[in-house]
């Protein structure tokens, strides 16, 4: 008959959570030092949605009924590309929740939703530039809400 030893129980997985965390903690720190760079996930579409978002709170700010953003996507130069804006709520339906979309093409092509707490769309709104450059976007207030309403 074997003789018990006395020693303390073994706690499961023990071995393979501290390789977990010593595997873990390289891509954190580099997680943590690539988003002091900036927007480093940052696409077309998430970089539009951050001018909308920073055009609407100055138009907010100020006793401007009217103001005209411009926009340039990551990529730059003349790469062509287009923006679509969806409207904000579908006609026809009831709802609260605004559901605007956009998209923007190009190299960094991406959409997003995040515009939709800063900003109503009554349209849909599109553009496509084959020569690439900026797009100015005109903003209109309206009491508290700032709309999107054309694009050039």
């Amino acid at each position: 008959m074997q003789k018990l030893q006395n020693r303390a129980p073994r706690r499961v997985g023990a071995a393979n959570r501290s390789h977990f965390m010593r595997a873990i903690n390289p891509v954190f720190v580099i997680l943590v030092l690539l988003s002091g760079c900036g927007h480093f996930l940052e696409d077309n579409g998430v970089h539009l949605a951050f001018v909308l978002e920073d055009g609407a709170a100055k138009l907010r700010g100020s006793d401007a009924s009217e103001l005209v953003v411009r926009y340039e996507t990551l990529d730059g130069g003349n790469d062509p590309y287009y923006i679509e804006i969806t409207p904000s709520f579908v006609e026809g339906q009831a709802q609260n929740i605004r559901g605007s979309y956009l998209v923007v093409s190009g190299k960094s092509r991406g959409g997003t939703s995040s515009h939709n707490s800063a900003v109503f769309v009554p349209l849909r709104l599109y553009i496509q530039k084959s020569q690439g450059g900026v797009t100015e976007i005109v903003l209109q207030k309206h009491g508290d809400r700032v709309d999107v309403v054309c694009l050039r």
